[in-house]
Formats: structure tokens, sequence, C-alpha cells
């Protein structure tokens, strides 16, 4: 499951942290598609008659997101702003879900992200971000519990010309369920060898380890270690519960690519599969349902317009 919203918080710090300010910034606007197959459940946990209810049960999960990016340089360059917006829909099928137990239902995902880094030194900078979200299915009146506000702050520190540490914290629903989150950032980047191609790895644990090489000036080819997770309102279901939400988050693995088109033309693909999944219906405290779809592939791509390239100086 994409979270896009989510995936910023920790994208931008990896991207941006510890880095130049760059020149000549553009706007960019994104659009993708990821799927998951049907996969069977495990590890089911639920009150006796529900269980037995979902003993047959399994889960497809498909996600269609847009974003948009418009990124400033102010105070002479030392301090970047980058205003994000971004929607999303993610769509859940549950074979063999019966109606008389609460069930997650599609989640529609508005959030507008307001990021910017001070560079307060030569080796030292600060990052901050905030996150307003919509997160409902949005088949009844908002409330206050379909909206919700998420956070961080990293500080970095550039220990020569190759390496990055920075440690922070966040508060984010990378695990389903909005918690604090301790950040610990590292990133190198260099050559595999003497005039060979470019590579750089970077880490915002517990989230995130990334490895890209660059082979050639069009193209970037990695290996990405992802934990990805969401909270959004139920509605639109007749439940005993005051405040019911669903909560996921999947931990994956797999190869990545970006192919740079033309300069304002990016297309990137994903794909892999989870090591972890788990989904819930809580009652913002204490599950009620929790289950573990099965390890499973996933394919992700994504078309970006505008952003930075490293085409754009031809």
């Amino acid at each position: 499951m994409g979270r896009i919203g989510l995936v910023t918080l920790i994208v931008a710090a990896l991207l941006l942290v510890g880095r130049p300010a760059l020149a000549q910034l553009r706007p960019s606007l994104t659009f993708g598609h990821e799927t998951w197959p049907s996969v069977s459940v495990s590890n089911l946990e639920a009150d006796e008659s529900t269980a037995q209810l979902l003993s047959d049960l399994s889960v497809w999960t498909d996600t269609r997101f847009v974003s948009a990016s418009y990124p400033l340089l102010l105070q002479g360059g030392r301090t970047y702003l980058d205003l994000q917006a971004g929607f999303q829909r993610i769509q859940f099928r549950h074979d063999a879900w019966p109606e008389a137990v609460p069930r997650p239902t599609d989640a529609y995902i508005v959030d507008v992200n307001v990021l910017a880094q001070r560079q307060l030194s030569s080796r030292w900078s600060l990052l901050a971000q905030v996150t307003p979200s919509l997160k409902s299915g949005l088949e009844e009146t908002l409330i206050r519990e379909d909206f919700s506000i998420e956070g961080a702050v990293l500080a970095s520190r550039r220990t020569g010309e190759r390496w990055v540490l920075g440690a922070g914290v966040a508060y984010a629903s990378n695990f389903g369920v909005p918690l604090p989150i301790p950040l610990l950032q590292v990133e190198h980047q260099g050559a595999l060898w003497g005039g060979g191609p470019g590579w750089r790895t970077s880490a915002l644990l517990p989230s995130t380890l990334e490895t890209w090489v660059t082979p050639a000036r069009r193209l970037e080819v990695g290996v990405q270690v992802r934990t990805l997770g969401n909270r959004h309102h139920l509605t639109g279901d007749e439940t005993s519960l005051s405040k019911p939400y669903s909560d996921y988050f999947d931990t994956v693995v797999g190869p990545s690519a970006n192919v740079y088109l033309t300069s304002w033309l990016t297309v990137g693909i994903e794909s892999g599969f989870s090591l972890y999944r788990q989904m819930q219906v809580t009652d913002g405290r204490d599950e009620v349902i929790s289950f573990e779809p099965d390890s499973a592939g996933f394919l992700r791509w994504q078309v970006t317009f505008g952003g930075q390239s490293p085409l754009q100086e031809q």
C-alpha cells in the first residue's frame, strides 16, 4: 500500500537534509498507481465468534495517487521551503468478510505538507515538517476523527565530503497507529570505483534503508527496504465502536528504477515483496480485529512532470 503523505516525511529528509541547496528548483506534478494481489491472511486475532466468521478471509489492496510540489529558496539560499499537496485513494477488498463485522472501508487521504530546511552552518542543518491531513472513508459527514496532523524535526551534520549523520523525532503513523518515533539518519555517496558510476546509500531508521546506483545519466537503479503505514477513520458501517479506525502497515523490499526520459519527464518503477504486513480495526486505542496478510509481491509506478532532473542543463 502506498501512503504518499507519510512517505514524504521520509523521502524529503533523505533527499534534502545535509546537501547543498539546489539551484533551479522547479515545481512538479506526480501521479501513479500501486497494486497488490489478493492473498489469504494469518494470525487472526478477534473474539471467538468473529474469528470463526473471518476464517476464510482474503485481502486485496489497490492505490492511486497524485501529488504536487512547489519548492522555494529563501533568505539567500539558506532556507529551503517545499509546499506540497497530495491525494490518494486506497481500495480494500475483503473476500469472505461477513456483513455483521465492521469492515475497513476504502480510504481517501488528502494532505498538505509543509517542509522547511534551514542551513545553520556549513555543516549543520535543521529540517522541520508538518502535515495536516484528511483521512476518511468519506461515507458520512466529516467529523473530528477524519482529520489528523503529523510532523517531524531532524537535525543533520555533514561529516566530511561524503557522509551525513542526523537524529530527530517524528509523530507519524508509519506503523499504523500514530506514535512518537525517534529518527536516525545516515547518508553516504561516492563512486563505485575511480571514475565509475556514482552510488549513494540512505537510511532514515526505523523506516527506510535504500541504495542507488547511477549507471547512466538518464537512469537510476536501486534496492529499498521500507516500512509504510497509515490510519484512517472508518465510515459507513453500523458498529458499536465509538471511534472506529483502520490501521495498516507493510514492510517491503525490492528493486526500483528512475528513468529520466527528458528534463521534464521522469518515470519511476518499484516492485518487490512484503516481509511483513499487518491490518487492524481498532476503537482508536485497542485493537478489535487484527490480521496479517500473507507475503506477496507488489508493483508500483509513477510519472513525474517537472522537479529536479540530471538533464536540466541539457
